[in-house]
């Protein structure tokens, strides 16, 4: 149940996502915004409503550091759990429970940061979860809901076909599109161009399926070609060049179980979707026309877990420890 007096909420990040956030917020009569946390200094100082782009005044201004006690903290920065972390720890020393949109903290794969964490989570009696659409709900916590109907699954068949042309800057330029192809593979190599979470989504099924897997493969990252010319808000794509990107992963476990998952973004891309093919008894298949819109399902992912999080146990938590729902 969803507490009586309003759950007190800071954003700390205030970029697209977070920006995408604060308005959901803002529609929630059981929330109440008491603070804002950047460190762009043109933002430094503005009223929250101003920086999100909104004609209307917030009564909270944006600062370099939190200052407030908020209740829940809903945390945008960055994907890399290694160098966030600094800021999540502060986060839960100040008491407050952690909401991130950080890639690798949807199953941190790094021991030594998530342990450090967990402790201090544990310490401060509060609790930090890593959640979004992807990772964090439809390559992941989706296929393991799904799967609660099997009596067996032999094999999980994860896809998620995303239309990059129809979604923010940033990440049109993250998939590589405008790249020529030796341009795009100079980049996977400085690790520039790479879906965060893909690897993080397989070990999260896995281990909500309680698998040991003995076989993870290696991601592959490749590019999607132009086939014509592509033109969105942002930039234009000449034939020949990369629209975006394609990366996999798979995992097994002998005579157990297989699990691939498949995510293609680029611009233009034809039937966007999202789907999900269990074999087992009995065979489950669902998709998703169209996909699941990334910025908008993220800041939901987000603000409708405030309330499960706000109530859970105090740790480092996945997607997999908590029911979750429209709120």
């Amino acid at each position: 149940m969803v507490s009586v007096q309003p759950i007190t909420v800071a954003q700390y990040g205030i970029g697209p996502i977070g920006a995408e956030i604060v308005k959901l917020l803002m529609t929630k009569s059981w929330i109440r915004i008491i603070a804002a946390v950047d460190v762009d200094p043109q933002k430094i100082g503005r009223d929250l409503g101003e920086v999100i782009g909104i004609d209307q005044r917030l009564g909270v201004k944006v600062t370099a550091d939190l200052r407030e006690k908020p209740a829940v903290v809903c945390h945008s920065t960055g994907s890399r759990l290694r160098q966030v972390e600094p800021q999540l720890r502060a986060l839960l020393e100040h008491g407050s429970h952690v909401v991130s949109t950080c890639e690798e903290l949807a199953f941190p794969l790094d021991k030594e940061v998530r342990e450090n964490l967990q402790k201090v989570a544990r310490a401060n009696n509060v609790t930090l979860l890593g959640t979004g659409v992807n990772p964090g709900f439809v390559m992941d916590k989706l296929p393991l809901t799904l799967s609660a109907v099997c009596q067996q699954v032999r094999s999980i068949e994860i896809i998620r076909v995303v239309d990059a042309s129809l979604r923010r800057e940033p990440l049109q330029r993250k998939v590589g599109a405008g790249m020529t192809r030796e341009q795009f593979k100079q980049a996977v190599k400085d690790g520039k161009i790479k879906h965060m979470g893909l690897k993080e989504s397989l070990m999260l099924v896995a281990n909500g399926l309680n698998i040991d897997l003995d076989q993870v493969s290696e991601e592959k990252i490749e590019p999607v070609m132009a086939e014509g010319p592509i033109k969105t808000q942002y930039l234009s794509v000449d034939p020949g060049f990369v629209a975006g990107v394609h990366q996999t992963i798979q995992g097994s476990k002998r005579g157990t179980i297989d699990l691939s998952l498949d995510i293609k973004m680029f611009l233009g891309a034809k039937d966007p979707r999202d789907e999900v093919r269990i074999k087992g008894v009995p065979d489950v298949n669902m998709r998703i026309d169209g996909g699941v819109h990334g910025d908008r399902a993220t800041a939901a992912m987000v603000v409708n877990c405030i309330p499960r999080v706000f109530a859970a146990r105090p740790g480092v938590l996945t997607m997999d420890d908590i029911p979750v729902s429209f709120r």
